[in-house]
């Protein structure tokens, strides 16, 4: 058999998947997920939907348990009813026999069912051989490693047997199985060597009746780690790695050739990871993706090996996330998949799992918000054996981003111009505004929007702050969009920001690529340059421009050179002015545009989300039932909010709910008991967020370093209509009055303008476009033609440097990684300033 099939089988590389788990769990409730969801009884619109996103490849469950009754009765109704709708949509399906149940009179330690199995998949090969074009694939039995733990641990599944005496034969294969392990891992590995017998008998079963059948064998793909200050763990690591890679070893006859395993038995191989598939050796606590572990493997390297190892065309058969982390974790799926096969790997395609909401196995009461779409209606209302409404309402963000790579598996066109941004924080840390704007000019379009033009647009590399870690420097690649990438350095002994004096930048220059002597364009923001750091340091080639953070205000020996430059950038309105005084004293010749960045967002981005949508429901879990007004408080590093104001405010009013956003709890930030840590969210939540808050406050401290900050909540606040009040900052007492915002010099002076705009009538996106004051819409016009300026004036800084642009392939399609940016001629000097 050919290693990789000379033309696609599949006829999507975007794929989905309906979860379709059968099992009878721990409390005895008999699941069946593809009724559950309501997917069973509205397949046409389902097959519809998925459809008119691409997804013309679709994982379906036919369910062992659900077709076969004690006896071995069978009734494959529910097999044809799934092929006839797939056959009417168009869409190829690829079918799962076993999700994990049994029928009700068959153990997993009982030998009985192999040949049961065998009988099974005969027929269901005859009943749809028929009905689906050729290549018909099948999964005998999903994830017989998962299955196999599941049965042998407890917890998962009902009467477990984990302790059945162990036949004379299983008594000698368990001297096979890894040293050391328990007895429930000993009667584990005994149900997965059934489960592989059945799987062979499986296999030839179906060959019996369709000798053009392909099969799919899907199994875990997972890394384990050992804890930091555990090196000696590091073994154990390793052996729980390779536990992965022993259904396939039985199958292939690899181990235990006994069984009957063979090589042909290994057609296409399927894989499941997702974000806690990485996890540590004993503790099992996860490596977080969300906080990108340095421990953390690429899916693209997990696939590597899988393929090093089998030599096989492989799917990423399952992955997805669950709430605000979907679009983030297909845009990086994206990204793996480039990477994958720039490095020669023949993955043949990505199934998003599950592409509907659905309710856990062990409380089939709580649902994960993890699906494509979600039953309207929420969680709460949810009957456990049923679905929630007749409708489905689509994650629009996640829908946004599979649209972004509809062309997989070819590479995304993206500009031939560069641009690099350090970052002063974490990306998902970015004020909201800025975040957009960044994404903005990576091409993508901001919601109710059109695309930027192609000319205004860069391949953008982002690059957080160097983390420490205990190991070797290392760095990592993120895709958080089709032309957008973030860069993580984890450098041994390195501090929070870039300020630190006589720093190491190897791993930056590595990563943005070597050129002449050239300058840079720098974007000044929250934190200071520590002395004797230099940006000049880092050489670019000339086809990059560099944004680098600083100080809210240039420091003063800085302010020549940034008079000098090409571009300035300020977000306050009196540091725009300031710098623009201070332009307008030098020569023509020497002049320097400046430009204020956006203060923000477009109307349609802060519209509140429908009562039924995923972001809805997401916030109003995460806040619960009010208990009284909500005053929404950023703390986040830059913005963190001054506590005595806090303490004072808590004490005043004990009946106010302060929500800390950027902050994961009091502990974090000392804060009082009436404050609640909502965390970093995704910008997808802000409208919600906003619209369930009563007002906003900000507390920030008046001083030097605050002289021209400008609160990312007072960009929030003027387009979402939610009033404000915030102590008396330079920026802030320079706006114009108005109704909806307070300034304060004292904590009681705040708790009386809060009473009196709690009072007050709210205007704004809660009350829809057509209600919003005419001065607010124009100040929302006027913010879209300053984007554009902005867009233009970067677009300009390029003009008479570099040749016209040609559009470039992505950095991540090449096989090892490398340089986004290729040396070219030198860049002028260019900074800007905040």
């Amino acid at each position: 058999m050919s290693e990789c099939p000379p033309e696609p089988l599949l006829r999507s590389f975007w794929m989905g998947g309906y979860e379709g788990a059968d099992h009878v769990n721990a409390a005895g409730e008999a699941l069946d997920m593809v009724r559950a969801t309501g997917h069973l009884a509205r397949l046409d619109e389902d097959y519809r939907r998925a459809a008119g996103l691409g997804l013309r490849t679709l994982r379906e469950t036919i369910g062992w348990r659900l077709c076969e009754g004690a006896g071995g009765a069978l009734d494959l109704g529910r097999a044809v009813q799934l092929a006839q709708a797939a056959r009417r949509a168009g869409i190829q399906p690829l079918w799962t026999l076993m999700h994990y149940g049994l029928p009700p009179d068959l153990s997993f330690f009982d030998d009985a069912l192999i040949e049961r199995f065998a009988r099974f998949a005969g027929a269901v090969a005859r009943a749809l051989r028929p009905l689906c074009e050729a290549p018909r694939f099948y999964t005998p039995i999903n994830e017989i490693s998962f299955l196999a733990w599941a049965a042998g641990s407890g917890g998962v599944l009902q009467e477990t047997e984990a302790d059945a005496p162990l036949d004379a034969a299983s008594e000698a294969a368990s001297r096979l199985a890894p040293g050391g392990v328990s007895s429930s891992e000993l009667s584990g590995y005994q149900v997965k060597r059934r489960l592989v017998r059945a799987a062979l008998a499986g296999m030839a079963a179906i060959r019996a009746e369709d000798p053009q059948a392909r099969f799919l064998h899907i199994e875990p793909l997972v890394h384990v780690a050992a804890p930091p200050d555990r090196p000696e763990l590091d073994a154990l690591a390793q052996q729980i790695r390779d536990y992965q890679w022993q259904a396939l070893d039985l199958l292939s006859g690899r181990l235990e050739p006994g069984l009957g395993g063979h090589e042909r038995a290994l057609d296409w191989l399927g894989f499941n990871h997702y974000h806690s598939s990485q996890w540590e050796a004993q503790t099992e606590k996860r490596l977080a993706w969300h906080l990108r572990d340095p421990r953390r493997q690429p899916v693209s390297a997990l696939l590597l090996q899988a393929f090093q190892r089998y030599r096989r065309p492989l799917v990423l058969a399952e992955t997805g996330h669950v709430g605000m982390g979907r679009a983030a974790w297909l845009h990086e799926m994206a990204g793996e998949a480039l990477q994958a096969r720039a490095l020669g790997l023949p993955l043949q395609g990505i199934c998003l799992y599950p592409l509907l909401d659905r309710p856990d196995w062990c409380d089939t009461g709580r649902w994960h918000r993890c699906g494509l779409w979600q039953p309207a209606g929420s969680e709460a209302s949810a009957p456990p054996s049923g679905p929630r409404s007749d409708s489905r309402v689509p994650v629009q963000t996640y829908a946004r981003a599979l649209r972004a790579w509809q062309d997989l598996p070819a590479a995304p066109k993206t500009p031939g111009r560069r641009l690099v941004v350090l970052l002063p924080v974490r990306w998902e840390g970015l004020d909201a505004p800025l975040q957009q704007l960044l994404r903005r000019l990576a091409g993508e379009p901001t919601p109710g929007d059109a695309c930027p033009a192609p000319e205004a647009c860069f391949s953008v590399l982002l690059v957080e702050p160097p983390r420490p870690t205990a190991g070797p420097p290392l760095q990592r690649r993120h895709r958080l969009g089709p032309a957008l990438e973030l860069l993580v350095l984890h450098e041994p002994g390195a501090h929070a920001g870039w300020a630190t004096p006589g720093q190491d930048l190897t791993l930056l220059r590595a990563a943005v690529g070597r050129g002449p002597e050239g300058g840079t364009l720098i974007w000044l923001m929250r934190w200071p340059l520590a002395q004797g750091w230099a940006p000049d340091r880092l050489t670019l080639p000339g086809d990059a421009l560099l944004l680098q953070p600083d100080a809210q205000a240039l420091p003063p020996d800085h302010s020549a050179s940034a008079l000098q430059a090409a571009l300035l950038l300020c977000e306050g309105p009196l540091q725009a002015a300031h710098w623009s005084a201070q332009g307008a004293a030098q020569e023509a010749a020497a002049r320097v545009p400046v430009l204020r960045l956006p203060l923000a967002l477009p109307a349609r981005a802060l519209r509140p989300p429908p009562a039924l949508s995923y972001e809805a429901q997401e916030i109003q879990a995460l806040l619960g039932p009010p208990a009284g007004p909500r005053l929404l408080v950023m703390a986040r590093p830059q913005q963190a909010p001054d506590p005595a104001w806090l303490e004072a405010l808590a004490r005043l009013r004990p009946g106010w709910q302060f929500l800390m956003l950027g902050s994961l709890g009091p502990a974090e930030g000392n804060w009082p008991a009436p404050c609640r840590g909502l965390g970093e969210l995704a910008a997808e939540l802000l409208p919600a967020l906003l619209q369930a808050a009563d007002a906003g406050l900000v507390l920030a401290p008046v001083q030097a370093a605050t002289a021209h900050l400008w609160p990312e909540l007072a960009i929030l606040a003027r387009g979402a209509g939610l009033p404000l009040c915030s102590t008396p900052l330079a920026e802030m007492r320079a706006l114009p009055p108005c109704p909806g915002l307070g300034i304060a010099a004292t904590a009681e002076a705040m708790a009386q303008q809060v009473d009196a705009l709690l009072a007050r009538p709210r205007t704004g996106p809660r009350t829809g476009p057509r209600t919003r004051p005419q001065a607010a819409q124009a100040a929302q016009a006027a913010e879209a033609r300053h984007t554009r300026a902005l867009e233009r004036a970067l677009r300009q800084a390029f003009a008479g440097l570099l040749p016209s642009p040609s559009p470039s392939p992505s950095p991540t399609l090449r096989p090892q990684p490398t340089s986004p940016l290729e040396a070219a001629a030198p860049l002028a000097s260019v900074a800007c300033g905040r």
